[in-house]
């Protein structure tokens, strides 16, 4: 089980590392001409040098966000890195989770399809005494899977009727279920705490830009604010991107869930219905059902 969670944590960091160098936003300034032009002077006159600035406003650069080493270094080694590290640490165990979740809740391992077939044909196969229960049960321990479980339940208590079998099955349920439902719990939880982690991220980010901004004299103020709440707002979106990714993988692997109990109750119906006293016909019924001879009336009819 060690062995596993540090694989799941190798690939989580993985991914997340291949996700930030795609999706991370970036941010760099657009740069100002600062350069002094020379206006062509009319015939007879001499060169004027052209102001420093110029009237017309200046273009606005097209290379759109960039996040350099300076923007991360700020972010993690900051006023907000706790919330934002607390953050790295909440997409790395959910990833964790949810690999370890999909994992875990493959058809294959929860009702593996040889396992079932060929149980049910054993159980069709004459009647249930002591030693075909032994054998069975045998079996179901043997392979270890959840309908296994179930299965030996139900031999356990075979030659019962269907009522009882089936109200200890139920009892015994409660426990087995919990096993396929760990752990999607805790990712709805992360789910909840993303967003309010990146929220508070970004009010200590503008608290920090804030202060910088009292701490600033002369020009340049606005810009400095700009880039301090805009570097801020980063961690809000962080833990957005956390909280979507876990509730999406929340919804689906409790559907995934609810799926495969529907179709363990099915095939557990099916193992009561041959187990159970009244669902398997006895040797005195089965001489019972047979098609009586024709009468001699019933012959000239």
């Amino acid at each position: 089980m060690k062995t596993r969670l540090l694989i799941f944590a190798l690939l989580a960091v993985t991914l997340l590392g291949f996700g930030s160098s795609v999706l991370l936003p970036t941010w760099l300034p657009a740069q100002e001409p600062d350069a002094i032009t020379a206006i062509p002077a009319p015939a007879g006159e001499s060169a004027k040098t052209a102001p420093a600035k110029s009237d017309r406003p200046a273009e606005v650069g097209q290379a759109g966000l960039t996040l350099g080493w300076k923007q991360l270094r700020e972010l993690f080694l900051g006023f907000s890195s706790v919330p934002m590290w607390t953050l790295v640490g909440c997409s790395v165990l959910t990833v964790m989770l949810v690999i370890e979740r999909l994992t875990a809740l493959q058809s294959r391992r929860v009702m593996p399809r040889a396992f079932v077939t060929r149980f049910l044909q054993r159980l069709r196969e004459g009647p249930l005494d002591a030693a075909k229960v032994h054998e069975l049960t045998e079996v179901c321990r043997e392979n270890g899977s959840p309908i296994a479980n179930f299965f030996a339940i139900v031999v356990a208590n075979s030659g019962r009727p269907a009522l009882e079998i089936r109200v200890t099955v139920s009892d015994f349920a409660d426990s087995e279920l919990f096993h396929l439902r760990k752990h999607i719990r805790a990712i709805s939880g992360l789910a909840m705490l993303a967003p309010l982690l990146g929220l508070f991220g970004t009010v200590l980010g503008m608290i920090s830009a804030f202060h910088a901004l009292s701490q600033q004299s002369g020009s340049g103020k606005t810009e400095l604010l700009a880039s301090g709440i805009s570097l801020a707002l980063i961690a809000t979106a962080s833990g957005l991107g956390v909280a979507i990714s876990a509730s999406a993988a929340y919804y689906y692997l409790l559907g995934r869930v609810d799926r495969l109990i529907q179709e363990m109750d099915v095939l557990t119906n099916q193992a009561v219905a041959l187990a159970s006293s009244d669902g398997r016909p006895s040797d005195a019924e089965k001489k019972s059902r047979r098609i009586p001879a024709l009468t001699s009336d019933q012959k000239s009819a």
